[in-house]
């Protein structure tokens, strides 16, 4: 009965050990993949956005006056 019960402990920690080797390959690849999406997004190439980058001065005014300088309506609850 011992002898059945270490024979399959045995076999255990071998595959644990398969498994977290897999599971850290795998983990490692995908950091890999996210980091070097993060350095290619992080590349800004100033010539393209100088050459169709137009800013309408009067249309950033009017929506800057319609978010932040509107009159905010006031609760009255006393009645």
């Amino acid at each position: 009965m011992l002898a059945k019960t270490l024979g399959k402990i045995d076999w255990f920690y071998p595959i644990l050990a398969v498994v977290l080797i897999a599971l850290s390959i795998l983990v490692l690849f995908s950091l890999r993949s996210v980091l070097n999406a993060l350095n290619v997004a992080s590349e800004f190439d100033p010539d393209v956005a100088v050459a169709k980058t137009k800013i309408n001065v009067d249309k950033l005014d009017k929506a800057y006056s319609v978010a932040f300088e509107r009159e905010i309506l006031k609760l009255d609850f006393a009645q």
